[in-house]
């Protein structure tokens, strides 16, 4: 289902494929050789008159204005083009932000602000193989008497070493044995748990059954029945636990921590999780899952091992950049996405986010009732500082005074379907494919907000979406909180949270944190198909009153005023380092 990031209830995660893509340096389509004015600036506007294309104005998207799935390909191309990891703050990331900005300013009529702000950036220090920016999988090293192991990446935020690196005795931990100060001085060997885990409370944990997320829909594709006995198997949801085993092994002292997946290393060259933000107090690194089987069985000899990262920490600042398309009212529908990212999943909103800009530009002005923004956020990659929720501080006051009218957030788009077989070779663990079928989609609108239920249904109906799941949300619901279900699973929640009539689409497949799998990861006629039916949402829900709009989430933020049980955050906190010490 859902990819959830910061999954509240649910933080688990399966896996799936393989097929290593060499990105091809088309660089016709990026032409940025005209300079980028006003990057950074806090307030740039570009005006031109709208054109006036229709005498009546659309109830739904007329597919013959919008981008077509070579055009879609060529927008999302771009970030993949400047460089394979595009971290927060870093220079490649940046150089993605000003190309939005270029395209953004081409829009008639397009209003451009910058928010600008300072992070802790991390960085690992080696460049690609291309030099196109910088590469986890050649930031670190691990050995053991002086031979190398090959290993799949840095792991995110780990902390930098000399090129001596650390040294200690290797051990191995089962994923339901504590990290203790016995563990102090040594390089601790840990198995990234699946649906496979032996222990039962940890595989539901990372890999929940369909079943749970299945009663919460209002609606569900066909197609998705016949996942009704499976788990939702994907790696993203083990990110939190990773999160914890590297906060408590940097608290005890530990040398280093290596996290095995069970698939191939080149599957997972290079994967970018956990992305909490937080600078952890260890060096550590992912390995492969045949590197893993060996590293485990020289723990178990009690071998000692050098394990070296080779990444930076400095103050850099990063940006939002907010486009506004004026409507007949100051009162907005807000799109929101994020800018950093790994692969070509992560943040491919943005190019989304693009054509629906676009789109809309084409209409008259008179078929715009509202105001359009499209919030292109920065800091994803490094949620103590998440844009969008810093973002949406803001748009929670202008909601107050009537100024926005919902938000739509639009992530990991037109998803190809990548499940974890087990291996034909014989060796250990899973090997990932692609299934042929579309990755389950969700498409998350509040409880009791029927309006929004009828028109994502309506919308997801008309465009024939293959694997959608229109739900609530993805954790247990509360029975004494308003709402009783929170969590989004992504960015949708900075809105959701801070009681914001919201709808979110979103994904979580193998190939949202693993670039192996390149442009082969999207379907762009299904990422074309989605795009419509969130366009079609728009047009629906904008011919609708505000207080219909509102809908339950008017007496949620009431509820809040009293003082009672509502939904809330620690996004965003603004804590940048791993905790110290043991409480």
């Amino acid at each position: 289902m859902p990819h959830l990031h910061e999954v509240a209830m649910s933080k688990r995660q399966g896996k799936d494929m393989k097929i290593h893509q060499v990105y091809k340096h088309s660089l016709g389509l990026i032409l940025l050789s005209f300079a980028v004015t006003g990057c950074g600036s806090d307030q740039d506007s570009v005006s031109s008159t709208l054109p006036e294309v229709e005498q009546t104005c659309p109830t739904v998207m007329d597919e013959t204005l919008f981008a077509d799935a070579a055009a879609l390909e060529k927008l999302v191309q771009v970030g993949p083009e400047f460089g394979q990891l595009r971290s927060t703050g870093s220079q490649v990331h940046n150089q993605l932000i000003d190309w939005i900005e270029v395209e953004a300013k081409k829009i008639p009529g397009m209003q451009i602000q910058s928010d600008s702000y300072e992070i802790e950036r991390w960085q690992p220090m080696m460049q690609a193989e291309n030099g196109k920016g910088r590469s986890l999988s050649r930031s670190g090293s691990l050995s053991v008497n002086s031979q190398d192991i090959p290993i799949a990446g840095a792991v995110p935020y780990s902390l930098g070493t000399s090129d001596a690196g650390n040294t200690g005795q290797l051990v191995y931990l089962a994923s339901n044995q504590p990290i203790t100060a016995e563990h102090r001085g040594k390089i601790i060997v840990r198995e990234i748990p699946t649906a496979q885990d032996p222990d039962p409370k940890i595989a539901n944990m990372v890999a929940p059954p369909y079943t749970f997320l299945f009663q919460f829909a209002k609606y569900l594709s066909s197609a998705l029945n016949e996942l009704q006995t499976q788990q939702y198997d994907k790696p993203f949801l083990a990110a939190e636990l990773m999160n914890k085993d590297l906060i408590a092994a940097g608290k005890v002292g530990a040398a280093g921590l290596i996290l095995g997946f069970d698939v191939p290393r080149e599957q997972v060259k290079d994967y970018f999780d956990p992305h909490n933000g937080l600078h952890y107090r260890l060096p550590a690194v992912f390995l492969g899952s045949d590197e893993f089987v060996e590293i485990k069985a020289l723990a178990a000899s009690k071998m000692g091992a050098r394990i070296v990262v080779k990444a930076e920490r400095d103050k850099a600042m990063t940006r939002n950049l907010i486009a506004t398309l004026p409507g007949m009212s100051e009162e907005k529908v807000v799109f929101v996405a994020n800018t950093d990212g790994n692969t070509w999943v992560q943040e491919n909103g943005v190019g989304g986010m693009v054509a629906l800009a676009q789109y809309f530009a084409k209409l008259p002005l008179k078929c715009r009732p509202k105001t359009y923004e499209f919030a292109f956020n920065t800091g994803h990659l490094h949620i103590s500082k998440e844009g969008t929720f810093r973002y949406a501080e803001k748009l929670n006051e202008e909601y107050k005074a009537k100024k926005v009218s919902f938000v739509f957030a639009v992530e990991h788009l037109g998803t190809r379907e990548i499940i974890a077989k087990p291996r034909l070779d014989g060796g250990f663990g899973r090997t990932l494919e692609f299934s042929g079928r579309a990755e389950p989609q969700a498409w998350f609108v509040a409880e009791d907000h029927l309006l929004m239920q009828k028109v994502a249904i309506e919308a997801a109906q008309r465009r024939n979406l293959p694997a959608v799941m229109i739900s609530t949300g993805q954790d247990q619901p509360v029975q004494n909180r308003l709402p009783k279900q929170c969590d989004f699973g992504g960015i949708g929640n900075a809105s959701h949270k801070n009681l914001i009539p919201t709808m979110a689409t979103i994904s979580g497949p193998w190939s949202l944190w693993a670039p192996s799998f390149g442009k082969d990861a999207i379907d762009f006629n299904l990422m074309r198909n989605q795009l419509l039916a969130i366009g079609d949402s728009v047009l629906a829900l904008q011919k609708h009153s505000q207080a219909e709009i509102d809908g339950p989430y008017a007496a949620w933020r009431v509820a809040r005023d009293q003082g009672k049980l509502v939904c809330s955050h620690s996004t965003n906190s603004g804590v940048e380092d791993a905790p110290a010490t043991l409480q």
